[in-house]
């Protein structure tokens, strides 16, 4: 066969050549370049995406965990306000509120973002329910020598503190940081174990974590006698330095009180009012479960569950035990009299407050200022012809306040008030008699016979109310009537009443 008679390739079989060559599996190593890639461009994505994520949890765990972030919700504006204004205002909230460590942030986060979906969902109360651990409080850099610093001194500084007793207080009596259980006696008060925040409170009044009063005393008052055990005076109070003038020379102390041996109880009967006890319906705000109210009278179960393992503010439960000066303090003073002679004591009570009379202004008396009680005076037990009991006072009961020497004097002064009644009574009596003929105008003669009616008033008060109950307002109101009585003995030509008395007016301005 030659060569012109061969079969030449046609535009179809070369087609086919081509194809079957594109047909041809590529290398190994360009399908690994090509998965690479895909890799490489995933990866990249993941990693901008992840790094974008981690930028953003990050950013968000700064802004949420600043302070004011805190007062987004409405409901902290007073819990912000309160920390804003108070010592720990350089303090971030999650310092304290958070646990330290990692865990004890990421717990406090996990919790953020509940109370944030309650929030959102409108599902939250009104007041927000947090609690701070005693290890916030006792970290490194915070109050971690706090307890071993000794005794410190309770309102001496602060909002009104010249006002208030300062306390020495002792953290020791209180809160221990060790677990010796021979201690135990030591770290548990009155069978409960306290926290920080059981007596400094999240917020009271206004102020961030500050010292709770009525916690301190539903705990040294409830169940406690007066001025015994925990509830003793000195455990806070220290003895009065102060010098208390009572007029005619006399002088009250009260650490020639304390020294006689006599009892705060004898003078200081209203400083504590109430008792601390706990309806049940107060539980049952919280509780509904049978189970849950079986436990009411169990005491230590109760407080270990709201005080040792969380703040339940106390007054959630117990009634408010106050300590103060009571501004019914007569009231309570004169409780025991008014049983038995209802508001026959009037004007007594009137003289002891400085108050009753028509001619000089309020002037308390110092027995009335440091609430003396009737009782504390009146202790010398009488029977009257009739059978009645009579308690009276006598200069044996001042003495156990006040020197011998100065009861002389005062029994002296109180002689002199006494003896110059008389005298003033007389000398408007010739007044009264002599306005009929004094021949002044109506109006004046008028205004006159008022004058002389309030005069008669103030001079039956003094006698009822017995200037020994308030010597100083007595001695000034006496030296004022003695004045109004002489003016108008001279106006209406009548002898004037002669009588000294002492002290001086100029003494009682």
């Amino acid at each position: 066969m030659n060569q012109d008679s061969a079969p030449q390739p046609t535009a179809d079989s070369d087609d086919s050549a081509k194809g079957s060559a594109s047909k041809t599996p590529p290398p190994p190593s360009s399908k690994w370049s090509k998965f690479r890639r895909i890799a490489i461009r995933v990866g990249s994505f993941l990693g901008a995406f992840f790094l974008f994520l981690l930028v953003l949890v990050a950013a968000a765990g700064w802004y949420t965990s600043r302070s004011e972030f805190c007062r987004s919700c409405h409901i902290m504006e007073p819990y912000y306000a309160s920390w804003a204004a108070s010592s720990h205002k350089d303090v971030s909230c999650i310092e304290c509120h958070f646990t330290p460590g990692v865990g004890g942030k990421l717990r406090g986060k996990m919790l953020g973002l509940v109370q944030l979906a309650k929030y959102v969902t409108a599902s939250a109360g009104p007041r927000p329910a947090a609690e701070i651990p005693d290890a916030s409080c006792l970290r490194a850099g915070c109050h971690e020598t706090r307890l071993l610093s000794g005794r410190v001194d309770f309102h001496a500084q602060g909002k009104n503190a010249e006002k208030k007793t300062v306390v020495h207080f002792d953290h020791n009596r209180h809160y221990r940081l060790d677990d010796d259980p021979a201690k135990e006696h030591e770290q548990i008060t009155l069978g409960i174990r306290l926290r920080c925040t059981s007596c400094h409170s999240q917020i009271v009044q206004g102020e961030h974590i500050a010292v709770t009063e009525t916690t301190c005393f539903l705990c040294h008052f409830k169940n406690q006698s007066f001025n015994e055990g925990l509830g003793a005076c000195t455990h806070c109070h220290q003895i009065p330095d102060k010098q208390y003038d009572l007029g005619g020379g006399v002088k009250f102390t009260h650490e020639l009180a304390y020294r006689k041996g006599v009892d705060c109880r004898n003078c200081h009967v209203d400083v504590i009012r109430g008792k601390g006890e706990v309806p049940q319906e107060r539980c049952q705000v919280c509780h509904n479960r049978e189970s849950d109210l079986a436990k009411i009278k169990d005491f230590e179960f109760i407080h270990d569950k709201h005080v040792s393992e969380h703040k339940i503010d106390c007054l959630n439960c117990h009634l408010r035990i106050e300590h103060s000066l009571d501004k019914q303090k007569l009231d309570h003073m004169a409780g025991d009299c008014k049983s038995c002679h209802p508001n026959h004591h009037r004007e007594q009570i009137k003289m002891f407050e400085g108050v009753g009379d028509k001619t000089i202004a309020e002037h308390a008396g110092s027995m009335w200022a440091a609430r003396v009680g009737c009782p504390t005076c009146h202790r010398v037990k009488e029977v009257s012809t009739s059978g009645s009991e009579l308690f009276k006072a006598s200069a044996e009961v001042c003495s156990m306040c006040h020197e011998a020497s100065e009861v002389e004097r005062l029994q002296a002064f109180h002689g002199q008030l006494r003896a110059a009644l008389p005298v003033l009574e007389d000398g408007l009596a010739r007044a009264r008699k002599a306005l009929p003929a004094a021949e002044l105008p109506p109006a004046r003669a008028d205004a006159l016979a008022k004058e002389l009616d309030a005069i008669q008033h103030d001079l039956a008060f003094l006698r009822v109310g017995n200037d020994i109950h308030n010597i100083h307002f007595a001695a000034k109101l006496q030296i004022k009537l003695l004045e109004r009585i002489t003016a108008a003995c001279r106006e209406v030509k009548a002898e004037e009443p002669k009588v000294e008395l002492i002290p001086p007016a100029k003494e009682w301005k």
